[in-house]
């Protein structure tokens, strides 16, 4: 199992589907039982999918965009020949043609580290938790308190509208996030808050936008026709697991040929995003451990 930590370059929008009574009309997809926004894994998985095609070459490359544009609605993306649909799977409803699992697996992104806007400027917030679950031994803040990776300004610190307590610690993030230029600057402004209060600081920082549909005849606004949706913000801290299942692996597909397709395809992301409202300005992340 590898995992990756990517940044957010843009707002990144997952949207839930549908309409809900709150403060946004399109919200995003939330984990049940934290109430934290995440990425989930099928998104990364169809985007990858799409993505690992332009890294291709040659004859490889001609099968898997003739699968992927298919006329045939049945069998289009689900050949069951190209190196596409035998790394991330088919399911294609000619019984005769048969199904089959992908050699890769995707897992939800969670939230690492969060910016927020302080008195100081921008911080990132985490908790002890997640840095345990990345294997770093963190203390665990009061109830009451801030830990910080810098000498606080008279004891205190702002998170938003919440003010609190804070005292210098050390704690790290992982050292492969802490080797690029993006991870060090995350890592020296880090701030752990208490477990209780995490999902509160990010849900009152999301970022929320208000769009409007224009009217093609009259180039002004439709009426009635106003909206607002939210979206991580950039500058996110994004960890997510991609397993390679080397049981199914053989010699024509080898786990360092998948390996190596996965991560260009990963590579994609930071030009071409993921995600709702891609042509609004959102959806760009860079995987910083590639």
């Amino acid at each position: 199992m590898a995992t990756y930590f990517a940044l957010t370059i843009d707002p990144l929008h997952i949207g839930a589907g549908g309409y809900r009574l709150g403060r946004v009309d399109n919200t995003i997809v939330r984990d049940p039982s934290t109430d934290l926004p995440k990425v989930p894994g099928s998104s990364l998985s169809g985007v990858c999918r799409n993505y690992a095609i332009y890294g291709l070459e040659g004859d490889e490359k001609e099968k898997a965009i003739a699968c992927a544009e298919n006329p045939d609605e049945k069998e289009r993306g689900n050949c069951g020949q190209c190196l596409i649909c035998h790394i991330f799977g088919f399911a294609n409803p000619d019984k005769k043609k048969g199904n089959q699992i992908g050699r890769v697996k995707f897992f939800d992104g969670h939230i690492i580290a969060f910016p927020v806007r302080s008195m100081i400027g921008p911080v990132w917030v985490s908790t002890a938790e997640v840095l345990n679950s990345l294997g770093i031994k963190a203390p665990t803040p009061s109830q009451e308190e801030l830990l910080l990776n810098f000498a606080p300004v008279n004891g205190h610190l702002n998170l938003g509208w919440l003010y609190f307590k804070a005292r210098q610690d050390k704690f790290s993030l992982p050292e492969v996030i802490t080797t690029s230029q993006y991870g060090r600057l995350i890592n020296e402004r880090l701030v752990l808050c208490p477990s209780w209060l995490f999902a509160e600081v990010v849900n009152s920082n999301l970022e929320v936008r208000t769009s409007v549909c224009i009217d093609f005849k009259t180039g002004a606004a439709k009426p009635h026709a106003l909206f607002t949706y939210e979206a991580i913000p950039r500058a996110t801290l994004i960890g997510f697991d991609i397993v390679i299942d080397e049981n199914r692996c053989n010699e024509s597909m080898t786990r360092d040929k998948i390996e190596g397709i996965l991560k260009n395809s990963l590579r994609y992301l930071e030009q071409l995003g993921m995600g709702g409202m891609n042509t609004r300005g959102f959806g760009r992340i860079k995987v910083l451990n590639l």
